[in-house]
């Protein structure tokens, strides 16, 4: 009998995660032009650097679905419409297609009416919302995101408390630029986000004590500055989409979205606009670096040399990471990735 080896950390091509990736989403109910669009946002977010929304996180896509918690197969609907203000129920589908649809939905009410606002309700979590920010700004589109947790997450402390009271919250914005990389912004409210932690858990990582409270809950970057706009996040999100926001009684996971998109073109020529943007980002990353620093970057930047970076070279998967590919290959009856060890020859496989 063949003995059993452990796997150890693997690297893979995008396209064999992407593919596989996408095979798993479809056996467990998604269609195919679902499962395609998550495996794409699944696996860019580990080609931009992001692990913590990455890989990592399929099994636990496949598990919400298994327990009754996602539904695979679900379309979102539109329940308010007010023309620039929508309401958008995502009827417990992955947040990765609902937030897909409130982007386009958003970007066609904003070239409608200038501006629009989508709120968002009553949807699974959907990963990085810079994907999002940036199909806006190809469009034209400037955006801004508020998400909460629907009340669900008490992982943060306000400043001065110990017990969390408050989800990580993220606030993203995406601004148009006269090419991509796009001006994006994506933060979680604390010091970083829950995935994140998760993941350096994983590892068996130290966590940094300035990171979390004496007692191991996060806390908000910035001290009240963060908090407050994790505030904002929370009643935009959770409180005006109808969401759900914290309270003794913690609800379900799900995940409130406001969405506030901003055509251009209306208020000025969008070359114009791109134009002068690049222009101050320019002198901004004049700045000379420095002494041990790399050259200036703005958000948005460092994704995407990663992701070219990695489109190149394969993605590195973590073996808690790759333990669970292979056994949703064996679940799913699904080809896992090609893989080769860190520095070492390709294989397709199982013994790796």
């Amino acid at each position: 009998m063949t003995p059993t080896v452990e796997p150890t950390d693997v690297v893979c091509s995008a396209a064999d995660l992407e593919a596989y990736t996408s095979h798993v989403l479809e056996a467990v109910g998604l269609s195919t032009v679902d499962a395609q669009y998550m495996a794409s946002q699944i696996v860019g977010s580990d080609l931009a650097g992001h692990e913590s929304h990455g890989m990592r996180r399929l099994a636990e896509y496949v598990a919400q679905v298994q327990t009754g918690t996602a539904a695979a197969a679900s379309t979102s609907s539109v329940d308010i419409d007010r023309g620039s203000l929508v309401r958008l129920n995502g009827n417990r589908g992955f947040g990765h297609t609902v937030l897909r649809d409130a982007t386009r939905l958003a970007v066609d009410r904003a070239r409608s009416h200038g501006i629009a606002g989508i709120a968002v309700y009553n949807s699974q979590f959907a990963g990085r919302i810079s994907f999002f920010c940036e199909e806006a700004a190809d469009a034209g589109v400037a955006t801004l995101f508020f998400v909460n947790d629907s009340g669900s997450g008490h992982d943060v402390a306000p400043p001065g408390g110990t017990d969390g009271r408050i989800s990580t919250n993220p606030i993203a914005a995406g601004v148009p630029r006269a090419k991509a990389p796009h001006l994006v912004l994506d933060i979680a409210t604390s010091t970083v986000a829950m995935g994140r932690l998760s993941e350096w858990r994983d590892r068996g990582e130290v966590i940094p004590a300035e990171w979390v409270t004496p007692t191991g809950v996060l806390k908000p970057f910035g001290g009240f500055k963060g908090f407050g706009l994790a505030l904002v996040a929370e009643a935009l999100a959770g409180a005006l989409t109808s969401a759900g926001t914290v309270s003794e009684t913690p609800s379900e996971e799900l995940q409130g979205v406001f969405l506030i998109a901003i055509d251009v073109a209306p208020l000025r020529c969008l070359d114009e606009f791109t134009g002068e943007v690049d222009s101050f980002i320019s002198y901004v990353k004049s700045s000379p670096p420095a002494p041990g620093e790399g050259p200036v970057r703005v958000p948005g930047e460092g994704s995407a040399g990663t992701t070219e970076a990695r489109r190149r070279t394969g993605v590195a998967v973590k073996a808690f990471t790759w333990r669970e590919i292979l056994r949703m290959a064996d679940e799913f009856g699904v080809t896992p990735p090609v893989s080769r060890t860190a520095g070492g020859s390709n294989g397709t496989d199982r013994d790796t």
